[in-house]
């Protein structure tokens, strides 16, 4: 008998679906499907989770032995990963646990837009300074005193304040690009990760 029919066999022997076993052992119920279709192979830890839950050995999971020369526990001995899924705390955490794994990279993606965001507030504050800045110094007075209140004002339309204000807003461009890839980084990272638990 295969692997994949041994665990669709012990299974069904201590009476769990595949939604409470995927709880047990802490994957998706597609994975523990996949097993049992043979689409997919269980890792070496989900293999030792495998052989606890349904009472044998992992040679006795992975012999091809029929396992009707093993007779199986009735119930399945009790672990401390299935004591909390017993009740409604521990489904809920399970469900949310499998929610993140599969859909946690749009976590990443929310990240990266809001730097988007902070780097698009930065763009559009530098441009509103240096307007501020270099509109409001055209001096249309007496030419005489032109001089004298350009000078009284720093000499430059980017005086210290205008030199601090562009300055944060270049420091809002920084942070906002630097946010979008960190959040492009992980989206891209727990993506990966989401696809290889299953």
């Amino acid at each position: 008998m295969k692997l994949n029919e041994k665990i669709l066999y012990y299974r069904k022997a201590a009476k769990l679906s595949q939604e409470e076993l995927a709880v047990q052992i802490g994957v998706s119920r597609q994975a523990v499907s996949k097993w049992e279709l043979d689409a997919a192979m269980p890792e070496i830890d989900k293999l030792l989770a495998l052989a606890r839950i349904f009472g044998v050995t992992t040679d006795e999971l992975l012999s091809e032995d029929d396992p009707g020369a093993n007779p199986i526990k009735e119930e399945p001995p009790k672990t401390e990963s299935r004591v909390p899924s017993e009740d409604g705390i521990g489904r809920f955490f399970g469900h949310a646990g499998r929610l993140i794994r599969k859909h946690g990279w749009l976590a990443g993606v929310y990240i990266a837009l809001q730097g988007l965001g902070i780097a698009f507030v930065g763009v559009l504050a530098r441009w509103g300074f240096k307007e501020m800045l270099t509109g409001g110094m055209i001096y249309n007075g007496v030419p005489e005193l032109k001089g004298e209140i350009l000078g009284d004002l720093g000499g430059s339309p980017f005086g210290s304040m205008g030199g601090f204000a562009i300055g944060f807003a270049n420091m809002m461009i920084g942070v906002g690009v630097l946010t979008m890839l960190a959040g492009a980084v992980l989206a891209a990272v727990l993506y990966q990760k989401g696809n290889r638990r299953d």
